[in-house]
């Protein structure tokens, strides 16, 4: 027993002086998509800030491949020394395992949060031409044309795709999913009026909106969004339960001291708070949203069991 006390108090000990000494070697940021997308525009200023701060390199690791698995993993087998940080979002944290079946690790044993970083609410867009102007009024077209109205999503199993089945739950209504392959040719094929309507992000609707080709219906957070304040919520639509927003997150592996995770975090709210950081991303769409760790299991949680409920309720198999 007194060996076992000796060891742990050693252990103890060296977490300390990791933590007391924290940064001395560069640190590894791995993101779960190739370069150019959302989370390098979360990523690359952060890692830049944290550079600044600490005088150490940190270095985005993009790893790309598996809807973010192969990234994920990685992290959860990491060392849990701090040097090895995970930029998350909702597909690898929540989405990937309940759409795959089986993921090679836990997202909430496997990880300790850091916090939330930003969020994305996606909008409900359509043709400008449409006559419809409202939610209300694409379920009252969706209910007086059963199975005809047409959504186009990224791909199966995604988050947009996931959005439309949660409208089909929560209205009572049958709309037609029409998957493509990434939200590039689903944005496409709405210009064309090859589909009638999409959930997109605001960055791939922004200059359709602004030439007058597309208009906004609904944003898809719980208030309204500085991206585009004149987009009533669903919430304001009627309907209360729909949320429907992209987050961009850091985790650690599990088992890293709290002196790191603390420091951070506080680190984080620093750079996230520094103006012109918050406006680079506000242009990417994402609104800068740090937290406390905690908020980020929440966020977990809930879209765990709003997702769940959509899945079944939805009869959808993968």
């Amino acid at each position: 027993m007194k060996r076992i006390a000796i060891a742990l108090t050693a252990l103890a000990c060296t977490h300390c002086a990791l933590a007391t000494q924290f940064p001395v070697k560069p640190i590894r940021l791995i993101t779960p998509y190739p370069p150019g997308g959302g989370t390098d525009a979360v990523a690359r200023p952060v890692a830049a800030a944290f550079n600044k701060a600490w005088g150490q390199p940190v270095v985005v690791d993009n790893r790309g491949g598996g809807g973010g698995v192969i990234a994920a993993h990685m992290v959860a087998i990491a060392p849990p020394d701090g040097y090895t940080l995970f930029l998350s979002t909702g597909g690898q944290m929540v989405s990937a395992p309940l759409v795959m079946g089986k993921v090679p690790f836990d997202p909430h044993k496997d990880f300790r949060p850091v916090s939330l970083a930003a969020l994305l609410p996606a909008f409900l867009v359509t043709q400008a031409a449409n006559p419809v102007n409202s939610v209300q009024d694409v379920i009252t077209a969706a209910r007086a044309a059963p199975g005809k109205l047409t959504f186009g999503s990224s791909g199966t199993g995604g988050g947009h795709h996931l959005a439309i089945e949660m409208l089909n739950a929560h209205a009572g209504i049958k709309v037609i999913h029409v998957p493509y392959k990434g939200g590039g040719p689903a944005m496409t094929a709405l210009l064309s009026s090859e589909i009638t309507y999409s959930f997109s992000n605001f960055p791939a609707v922004r200059a359709h909106v602004q030439s007058g080709r597309l208009k906004i219906l609904a944003s898809c957070g719980s208030i309204r969004t500085a991206l585009a304040p004149q987009a009533p919520t669903f919430v304001e639509s009627g309907m209360a339960d729909f949320q429907y927003v992209t987050w961009y997150g850091f985790h650690y592996p599990a088992r890293v001291p709290d002196a790191i995770v603390n420091q951070v975090n506080a680190e984080l709210h620093r750079a996230l708070g520094d103006r012109s950081i918050a406006e680079s991303l506000l242009l990417q769409g994402a609104e800068a949203s740090p937290t406390a760790p905690e908020a980020v299991t929440k966020m977990m949680r809930d879209e765990h069991a709003r997702w769940s409920k959509v899945i079944q309720a939805q009869n959808l198999k993968f």
